[in-house]
């Protein structure tokens, strides 16, 4: 799968997931995320960064980081290859799972 292909598979396998409502970063959605697809909030926060860049809004995203911590985002995002591997990684992680979250549930 190229690039494009991997980042519109994770977007639709994170609508199954997180349905309408998407995912607000609350605390308990990234202990439901790490509990039942193994996504830590540091993978997620590297997917919004991807997200970020597709959209064309990485120096805003990237704004409240240091120099070094911008740096270190703007090296992973210029390397395809580690893009991908961690694209493909993302996605068959969502992909191990058909747990959806449960939004206002419980």
């Amino acid at each position: 799968m190229t690039k494009d292909e991997l980042f519109d598979s994770v977007l639709a396998e994170m609508q199954r997931v997180w349905g309408e409502p998407g995912f607000g970063g609350e605390p308990e959605a990234y202990d439901w995320l790490l509990e039942h697809y193994g996504i830590t909030q540091e993978e997620d926060n590297t997917w919004m960064d991807i997200c970020a860049q597709y959209r064309g809004e990485l120096p805003d995203a990237l704004s409240d980081l240091t120099e070094q911590e911008r740096a270190e985002v703007l090296g992973f995002l210029a390397d395809d290859a580690r893009v991908k591997d961690f694209l493909k990684g993302l996605l068959q992680r969502y992909q191990g799972s058909d747990a959806a979250y449960p939004h206002g549930e419980g």
